[in-house]
This record gives structure tokens, sequence and C-alpha cells, in this order.
């Protein structure tokens, strides 16, 4: 049937992953489905949309769109962006849409990180939670029955690990690759580590702060050095992990529960033999802090109707049911309470049940200033020098520190 003369072609930017263009069959799918149904639903309005970056490179296409007045209607967005695309005027509040009873429905640091000034201004739509994944049938095969919690437990076993040809773990220490940091940062934040202070100014290199990050570096170190770890994980995202996992290569590697599903249809027996386990941790009595982020749909669009037709294509993706069949096909945790109450998936699955567990403990999201991109940044680029032995986990915290601060300069100064 042929759109109305009056329809209003919404222009939105998506990442791939996330739309009918995923190629992760699944998602493709649901995405598909969904979009005819907005569709059907909405003759009034003809959806037109283009794949983003989700990487550093999206970022930069949107401030650039933004600076030539040519941006999309609607955005899928990484929530760390968030800061800075409000203080680039790209995203418009949502306090004019979003019902104070729908918002009631997601996790209260959901909305604290999207809220800037009490506005809201993203709906996050997921979470990828991060942490150990692995075989139990390995760790009982070295005589353990639960996954070590401290850092000198698990050396103990990756030398038990070693002496089968097994390498311990492995976590993406790719530079500038915002997973890197996040693997980083809940061991970071579980020390009592902070990246800003309360004006959103850099504080990671300072006091105690430095010597957290310092320790987290070292354990990377200590890892490669003893065998625990490989140094190709410099040049690895976590997608490169995997074919060490499944050839039984590695025993632990870092992933997302963003990742399970796809995990699980490239090697089927992971289904019944996949766990997640939180980061072993280097001093007695700290637990690693679960780090909540996802993507985050956006509205870009400054005119009236155009801004109400995005914000019809939000809802409906957002909306309870259609974004639970959306985190089931990828395996992506919900940040709706009403999901996790009412899909059966999430209810009884035993790993997204593990996951659940991080959900509810110690958790924080990034901080949303602008300068946290620079400071992620910053910080995972230390890593291949560290792991090589060529920079001190001390000296790496100051050669952040002076990547961070000019960049932090020229925007407090604009």
């Amino acid at each position: 049937m042929a759109a109305p003369a009056f329809a209003v072609e919404l222009n939105i930017l998506v990442t791939a992953g996330y739309s009918p263009a995923a190629g992760f069959i699944p998602s493709a799918d649901v995405h598909r489905r969904l979009y005819d149904e907005f569709q059907a639903q909405n003759p009034d309005i003809t959806l037109k949309y283009e794949i983003l970056d989700p990487g550093p490179s999206g970022l930069q296409k949107l401030l650039t769109l933004a600076s030539s007045n040519n941006l999309p209607d609607a955005v899928i967005v990484d929530g760390q962006w968030i800061a800075r695309l409000v203080q680039s005027d790209v995203l418009q509040p949502l306090d004019g849409y979003w019902s104070a009873e729908d918002q009631a429905d997601f996790h209260p640091a959901v909305i604290e990180a999207e809220t800037i000034d009490g506005k809201p201004y993203a709906v996050m739509f997921q979470t990828g939670m991060r942490g150990l994944l692995y075989r139990p049938s390995v760790l009982n095969s070295i005589g353990l029955e639960e996954f070590p919690r401290s850092f000198d437990d698990f050396l103990a076993a990756a030398e038990q690990l070693k002496a089968e040809g097994i390498t311990a773990e492995l976590v993406p220490a790719k530079a500038t690759e915002e997973p890197s940091t996040m693997h980083m940062l809940a061991i970071y934040w579980g020390l009592g580590g902070e990246l800003v202070d309360e004006e959103g100014a850099p504080v990671f290199f300072e006091g105690d702060n430095a010597a957290h990050l310092a320790t987290v570096y070292g354990m990377y170190r200590d890892m490669v050095a003893k065998g625990a770890m490989l140094p190709d994980v410099t040049t690895m995202d976590e997608g490169a992990l995997r074919p060490y996992f499944y050839g039984g290569e590695a025993f632990a590697i870092g992933g997302s529960s963003s990742g399970v599903r796809q995990m699980w249809s490239e090697l089927p027996e992971l289904e019944e033999d996949m766990a997640v386990a939180p980061y072993p941790m280097p001093v007695e009595g700290t637990e690693p802090v679960t780090i909540l982020g996802g993507f985050a749909y956006g509205l870009t669009a400054t005119d009236p109707e155009r801004a109400d037709a995005a914000w019809k294509f939000i809802e409906f993706m957002t909306e309870s049911k259609n974004l639970g069949d959306i985190c089931e096909a990828l395996g992506n945790l919900p940040v709706r309470n009403s999901i996790w109450e009412n899909n059966a998936f999430f209810a009884t699955t035993p790993i997204m049940a593990s996951f659940k567990q991080m959900y509810d403990g110690k958790m924080q999201t990034r901080p949303a200033v602008p300068i946290y991109t620079a400071i992620s940044s910053a910080i995972s680029s230390q890593l291949p020098g560290v792991i090589a032995g060529t920079i001190s986990p001390e000296d790496a915290v100051i050669a952040a520190r002076d990547a961070v601060m000019p960049e932090y300069e020229r925007q407090t100064t604009r």
C-alpha cells in the first residue's frame, strides 16, 4: 500500500546490530518484523534508516552532521556519548514526551545515566554486562567447584590450567577500544577508584585513584608475565577472543551478556556448558562493580511534527513487549523491570539468572560527562605498553593523565 501523500519520511541512524541489517540473523529478523509493524500501525510515517558506526567514528559523524545542520530525526547512540551529544546540542530533551509512569519501569540507574540537568535525553534499551565467561566442565576438571574470587586464587588456578595447555583468561586490551576500558573499570571501581569528581573534572590520576588504576594495570602485566593471559590480547576485541574459547585454548574470556546468544549459535554445546563469573579481585574484601551501560535511542529532530513522529518510533521500539522480544533474540539484558518479570527466557535461563545477580548487585554507570570518552581512550591506550613491559603501571597512569588534560582544558574553555 502506498504511503499517504502527507506522510512524514522519518530519517533514523541506527547501529547495524540493532536494525534489519544486523549480521546476526535473529536480530535482523526481529527488527525487520518490528519495523514492518510500526509502518503498518503508522501509515503516515515512512521509515528510512541508515547505519551508524557504533564506535568513535559514529560519534564524530553525529557531531559533523550537527555542525552542518543535517541531523536525522532519531538515532541510536552509545550511552557514553550522551553527555557529549547534549553539550553539542545533538540530542533533544525527552521530558515533554517520556511519561514518569513509563520511566518508573526502568532501572533507576538507567534514568540517572540519561538525565542531565534534570531532563532525560535518551532511552537506554539494553545493557551488556561484562564478566568472565567460562566452561564449568573445565573448572571441574582441575578440581574446582567455584570460580576463584581472589586474584591470587585465580593465578593459582592459572598454573594448573597452564599445565594442561590452557590459557586461563583472555580479555580485550586493544588501545582506544571502549570494551577494553569497561573490563578494567569493574575492578577499578570495586577497589574504590573514581574517574571524575563531582564537577566532572578528571581525578583518576590523583592519590588513591592513581594507585587503584596502577593496580589494575599491574594485574594485566602480571597475568601475561605468568602465562595466565596471552600478550596478543592487545590486538583483540571481544569477538576475536571467541575462537580461543571455542577451541578450548582459553578457559575464560571477557565477554558481554549481549554476545551469549551468538556464542550459542556458533557453538551450540555452550548452551549447556557456559557460565559467567565476576572478575577476581586483588584486594580481600572487595567486589567488582558491574558497569551498567548500553545503547540508547535519542531524539534529534527539532521540527515539532518530525519530533512527534520520531518519538512514536522510539516509544514503539522500547515498549516492554517489543523490547523484550529484541532482548531475548540477542541475549541483551533488559533494563525494564517488566521484562525480567514477564519474559520466560530471562526468568528461567541459568546464565541469565547469573547476569541478573550481577544486575541486582553493585552497579555503576560511566560518568555522564563530556570528558569521559577521552578518559576511556587514554586509559585503554596504555594497556599495550603495560603488557609489553615498556611502561610501568604507575607511568601509564601519568601518560593517561597527560593525554586527557589538554582535551579537558579545551572543553572547559570553549
